[in-house]
C-alpha cells in the first residue's frame, strides 16, 4: 500500500513517458506484489482512477498495463499449456538455432552490447529488470541470437522476484511473435538505437556495467566502435575488458 501511495502521489505523473526510461525511477515497482498478493489489480485500479492527475494520459497508460497484466491470466485460462507451446501454432515448426554460447552469453550479461548486458545484470543482481529493457533482452534472444523464447521464460521465471506464470509467459510469446496480438515476428528492438532513445546519458548503462564507466556519451552505446587509442585512453579494451558483439 505504502509503494502505491508513493507511486500515485509522486510518479504516475511522469508515467507515460517515463516509463520507457530505466535511467529513472518511473516505474510503479508493483508487480512483485501483485504477484504474491499483497495487493489486488482492483485496488490499484480503483485508488489511480479516482486520482485527479494532471496528465491524463499517464493514468490511461497505467491502467492499460494493469489491464494488460489481468489479459495475461485470460490467456493462462483459454492456454494452460502457454509455457511451452505458442499460441499460433504455426510457430510450433519454426527453426531455432539455440546455440548454448550464445545462450550463456545473454544470461551473464556479456553479448557486447551495452543495454542488453546491462538489463541482464540488473536481473541477476537485483532480481528485477526494467520493463522497456525486458523487451529489448527479450528481442535479443528470439530475434537476433534465434534462440528459443522458451529459455528466456525459464531464466526470466528463475531469476525475477515478480516471476508470475501469466505475465511471463505472455510476455515472452508476444516478444517472440508467437503469442496472442504479439509483435510481429519480423519486428526486431535494435538495441543501439534502443539505447541512445531510452538512456540518452547512458546512465543505466554505466550503472550495470563499470567496465564501460570511463567512456564518453558518444560511444558508450557501441563500445565497439572505439580505435585503439580510445580504448586504451578510456581503460576498456574490446573484447579483454568488455566483450566484443558476439554477432
Amino acid at each position: 500500500i505504502q509503494n502505491l501511495s508513493n507511486f500515485k502521489n509522486k510518479v504516475i505523473e511522469n508515467y507515460e513517458n517515463g516509463r520507457d526510461r530505466p535511467d529513472k525511477n518511473y516505474t510503479s515497482k508493483l508487480s512483485p506484489h501483485l504477484h504474491f498478493g499483497e495487493i489486488s489489480p482492483e485496488r490499484i485500479y480503483l485508488e489511480i482512477k479516482k486520482k485527479n492527475l494532471n496528465n491524463l494520459e499517464s493514468k490511461k497508460k497505467f491502467l492499460a498495463e494493469i489491464g494488460w497484466r489481468e489479459f495475461s491470466y485470460n490467456l493462462l485460462f483459454h492456454y494452460p499449456d502457454i509455457r511451452k507451446n505458442p499460441i499460433q501454432k504455426k510457430f510450433k515448426k519454426f527453426q531455432w538455432k539455440n546455440n548454448s554460447k550464445y545462450l550463456k552469453a545473454w544470461q551473464e550479461g556479456n553479448t557486447g552490447y551495452p543495454i542488453v548486458d546491462a538489463g541482464m545484470r540488473q536481473l541477476y543482481q537485483t532480481g528485477w529488470m526494467h520493463n522497456r529493457v525486458r523487451m529489448i533482452v527479450g528481442s535479443f534472444l528470439c530475434k537476433n541470437l534465434l534462440t528459443h523464447w522458451r529459455e528466456g521464460e525459464k531464466w526470466f521465471f528463475d531469476k525475477l522476484v515478480d516471476a508470475d506464470l501469466a505475465s511471463n509467459s505472455a510476455g515472452w510469446q508476444w516478444i517472440a511473435g508467437c503469442g496472442a496480438d504479439a509483435a510481429p515476428y519480423f519486428r526486431i528492438f535494435n538495441p543501439i538505437t534502443q539505447s541512445l532513445k531510452f538512456d540518452t546519458n547512458g546512465e543505466y548503462v554505466k550503472k550495470y556495467i563499470p567496465e564501460i564507466k570511463n567512456i564518453p556519451l558518444n560511444k558508450v552505446h557501441a563500445p565497439w566502435e572505439m580505435n585503439k587509442e580510445e580504448q586504451i585512453k578510456y581503460k576498456c579494451l574490446i573484447g579483454k575488458d568488455y566483450p566484443r558483439p558476439i554477432i
